[in-house]
């Protein structure tokens, strides 16, 4: 038998070669949409075997819309402005393992690499990510079967093939829960998780907000103990704890918190230089570049490096990613908010209303607590305290997270990128359908049966045979945007 987070380990292996085998059968079997949108820049002069053949055949279903961008970039760098839109850590580890891998496989040109590259990547980012969430929800629920069903759920999120496409969402999940868990545990190299993940997705600096809070609540545990020592157990009003902890508050608590703070942006600001020094200073060499890269600019009018008259590169604070964002991809506030985009935003509806509700049923249960940021027990606590919560309470700052990026999501960008963005980046959606669906179990053995636990793949919803009404809503929702998402995208659809 399969102890519960070995389970998950092997669901997550088995639905990433579902994934890799529906692209598959999906791409062969409907012809390609012939989409307006961007398409790397193919060397006529490289080399194209049997091997590489076989390579795009079997995985071109993966290279879709941004995944066009990932490649060239990882290729070629940031050649052209709207590349900027796109975070350099993964196509730079795509880039470096296709090179390992042309080296062991000189049959393979470095496109094909490349592509296996970052499959690869996907692959192991979204095992680890898978495990990593599973014991981040058992350290925030004390509760293994919760635990695991969010886990399995994740596993068959409802944007499950951006995680295996070449996309970054796999590895920002895997860096964001990591930065999580890290968090709660207060270990001390967490500045270092949450500043690769700033270098992956532009929405990995508001994961800066998980290491201050759980470190403040920390100390403010550590004062609230020793407080309650020094006068015997007696409680105080919060107003006086809060007075005695921040006269306990030394500098070296404060010094750790800033440094955090400022070696996990350190890339975030070394990025924004960068940017500007290559296009908006004259002194990049465009020969550098091959003919058919320059050629393609000339084609689709893209602005190449050292053109410094671009407004972003004039600004007080020269950012490219929102200028860039703006300009090619129309992004702002409200700016989506048209007729024509009603599909879209019924295709976003399902996400954003179970974030939602998470969000103000945790609110309704703690509506007493919320001004004490979970920092302090309040008399409303203990009066309650017979009552059984659904939440805990550590969620607060989770549900803060996804609150932000909630509506982020419904004001400023393309609204049906909300799936795959929260599905990366908040863990509330497992949390609600994981606490959502029926037979609650305090025991693992009690959720499923002796059969499933001796299998890699059989899980409870294979299984179940009697659903409720809410139980076919989840699994319809998850399995039903995971097989479209899947025919979707690889055939050049727009999805979310």
């Amino acid at each position: 038998m399969y102890a519960p987070r070995k389970k998950v380990f092997w669901f997550a292996i088995t639905t990433r070669i579902v994934i890799l085998v529906l692209q598959v059968i999906f791409n062969v079997l409907v012809p390609d949409h012939h989409a307006d949108a961007f398409k790397r820049p193919l060397d006529s002069t490289d080399q194209v075997s049997l091997c590489d053949q076989i390579i795009y055949f079997l995985f071109n279903g993966l290279t879709r819309w941004d995944g066009e961008y990932f490649l060239h970039i990882a290729r070629y760098g940031y050649t052209y402005e709207n590349t900027l839109a796109f975070y350099p850590l993964y196509p730079a580890m795509i880039r470096i393992i296709a090179v390992i891998l042309t080296k062991i496989f000189p049959l393979f040109n470095i496109q094909s690499t490349m592509i296996i590259a970052a499959i690869l990547i996907n692959f192991i980012c979204f095992v680890k990510s898978a495990i990593i969430f599973y014991d981040l929800t058992k350290r925030v629920f004390q509760n293994t079967v919760t635990a695991y069903k969010a886990a399995i759920l994740y596993c068959i999120n409802p944007a499950s093939i951006f995680f295996s496409a070449l996309y970054s969402e796999s590895m920002f999940a895997y860096l964001t829960f990591y930065t999580m868990l890290g968090s709660i545990e207060c270990i001390s190299n967490i500045y270092f998780p949450l500043a690769l993940s700033t270098l992956v997705r532009s929405n990995g600096i508001v994961n800066i907000g998980f290491p201050i809070y759980f470190r403040l609540k920390n100390l403010v545990n550590l004062g609230n103990s020793e407080r309650m020592e020094k006068t015997n157990g007696q409680k105080h009003d919060v107003l006086s704890n809060l007075w005695y902890i921040l006269k306990l508050i030394k500098l070296k608590s404060c010094f750790i918190i800033l440094s955090t703070m400022i070696i996990s942006l350190s890339p975030f600001v070394l990025l924004q230089i960068y940017n500007y020094m290559k296009f908006c200073t004259s002194t990049f060499d465009k020969s550098l570049l091959p003919v058919h890269i320059l050629q393609y600019a000339m084609e689709n009018n893209l602005i190449l490096p050292g053109k410094t008259d671009s407004i972003w590169c004039n600004a007080s604070v020269p950012l490219a990613y929102s200028y860039v964002q703006n300009t090619y991809w129309n992004v702002g506030f409200l700016r989506y908010y048209q007729f024509k985009q009603i599909p879209n935003f019924i295709l976003a509806l399902p996400i954003l209303y179970i974030t939602l509700q998470c969000i103000k049923e945790f609110a309704c249960e703690y509506r007493d607590e919320l001004y004490l940021l979970g920092f302090f027990d309040s008399k409303a606590k203990s009066e309650s305290a017979i009552k059984v919560k659904k939440y805990p309470s550590s969620m607060l700052v989770f549900v803060v997270h996804g609150l932000f990026l909630t509506m982020f999501c419904l004001f400023f960008v393309h609204i049906q990128v909300s799936t795959r963005l929260l599905a990366s980046a908040t863990p509330l959606i497992y949390w609600y359908c994981a606490l959502a669906m029926s037979h609650k179990y305090d025991h693992i053995d009690q959720y499923e049966s002796d059969e499933n636990m001796c299998s890699k793949w059989k899980v409870f919803f294979l299984s179940q045979q009697r659903y409720t009404l809410q139980d076919k809503f989840v699994l319809f929702y998850f399995v039903g945007y995971t097989i479209v998402g899947c025919f979707m995208f690889s055939n050049f659809l727009p999805w979310t």
